[in-house]
């Protein structure tokens, strides 16, 4: 029994170690940081549009419904969710001017209209958007979706605390009744152009997905300038962003959100997006007295990824242990340390681990004795050849 104890040691120990994993773009280090707080945003709208100036009433007898879908961050764990505001705005800059698309395209149906965008700019200086009751506001239904890492998704019913309008910065912050979510940081101030800068978010619709996780994905550029809008800050990016991912985080290659994906260029072929400045959302912030600080269940998410990316992955993996302890549902705290044990990581105080240890100590002192013996064999029999030194390293645990 000792024998093939020492046997399974030595080929434990003298087998090929695992091949190391390729090195980590910035790109991809980012990506891993902002994901876990990434969101999916839907708003299901209902109304009716007033023409003030006949008294028409469009709509019918059901009014008009439409649902938009956006994207978001958790920028606090106790349920702060960003996103952009014309994904929640009530007003002609958003869900409202859904309505009126609705009644335009209702009137050229039958024949009331010839220019269509004509019409629609005249109901939106002329028409009130309103719910079931004259003067009444239009149905706003917000739910936040997130991956679980299977596929249920938690989806929690948001608000609205504060937003600037569309044209006003159009960024929007909203709350869930939820505790604990991942989250992730903002960064204000002055954003150089040709940054690198992450877009991530929820392309199209996401059900007609075929991921059921929610897994988001990401689209890398640069700031290709900086803008204003009516006196309030947005950055211009390359990145390739497209309908859906509307409120989802631009971020840095520290993956801190540095801006709100805000609205396409329209009428451009190229990549150029605008991204509402991270300023204008820390001000809604402070407004609310929401901090955007991270949380211990962050931090440990943070520190086994640097772990990770380090090739430490002994401690890689007992942080994202303590990361899957507090939260089971974490799909890239999972995935991060399923990869951390295929390069040879695990938790400290290992038991198997621990015997492995023992035994290749031992396997090395065997195998350091025999070699002991051999040689004072050979010098007896050949007294000149010299021994260089050699011997099996004990794994670190």
């Amino acid at each position: 029994m000792k024998r093939a104890i020492v046997l399974a040691g030595l080929l434990l120990c003298l087998a090929a170690p695992p091949a190391s994993a390729q090195p980590a773009s910035p790109e991809e280090q980012a990506a891993a940081i902002a994901r876990p707080a990434i969101v999916f945003v839907e708003t299901r709208w209902h109304g009716w549009v007033r023409d003030r100036r006949t008294g028409e009433v469009f709509g019918g007898a059901e009014g008009y419904r439409f649902t938009t879908s956006c994207s978001g961050a958790v920028i606090n764990g106790d349920g702060y969710v960003s996103t952009a505001s014309h994904c929640v705005d009530p007003g002609v800059d958003g869900g409202g001017g859904g309505l009126i698309d609705m009644a335009v395209a209702e009137l050229a149906a039958v024949g009331r209209v010839r220019d269509p965008a004509l019409a629609a700019q005249q109901l939106a200086e002329n028409a009130t958007l309103e719910g079931a009751t004259e003067g009444s506001p239009i149905g706003r239904d917000i739910q936040v979706q997130r991956g679980t890492g299977n596929k249920d998704r938690d989806v929690a019913p948001a608000r609205v605390v504060d937003l600037a309008p569309p044209t006003e910065g159009d960024v929007a912050l909203l709350k869930v009744p939820r505790r604990g979510l991942p989250a992730i940081e903002l960064v204000t101030g002055d954003v150089a152009v040709g940054t690198p800068v992450l877009a991530i978010g929820y392309p199209g619709s996401t059900g007609e997905a075929t991921d059921p996780t929610l897994e988001p994905s990401s689209k890398n550029g640069q700031v290709s300038n900086q803008r204003s809008q009516d006196g309030h800050p947005f950055y211009e990016i390359s990145a390739a962003v497209t309908h859906g991912m509307s409120g989802g985080p631009v971020v840095d290659m520290r993956g801190r959100i540095i801006g709100v994906v805000s609205q396409l260029s329209p009428g451009e072929t190229q990549s150029f997006n605008l991204a509402a400045s991270a300023e204008t959302l820390a001000g809604l912030l402070r407004d609310a007295n929401v901090d955007d600080a991270l949380g211990p269940n962050d931090r440990n998410y943070r520190t086994g990824l640097s772990a990770y990316f380090s090739d430490d992955y002994d401690r890689a993996v007992e942080y994202l242990d303590a990361v899957l302890d507090a939260a089971p549902g974490h799909p890239q705290a999972s995935r991060y340390r399923t990869l951390a044990v295929e390069q040879g990581g695990a938790a400290s105080g290992n038991g198997v681990l621990v015997v492995l240890a023992v035994v290749c100590a031992a396997v090395a002192l065997l195998a350091g004795a025999g070699g002991i013996a051999l040689m004072a064999r050979r010098r007896r029999a050949f007294m000149a050849a010299p021994t260089p030194p050699y011997g099996i390293p004990i794994p670190r645990v």
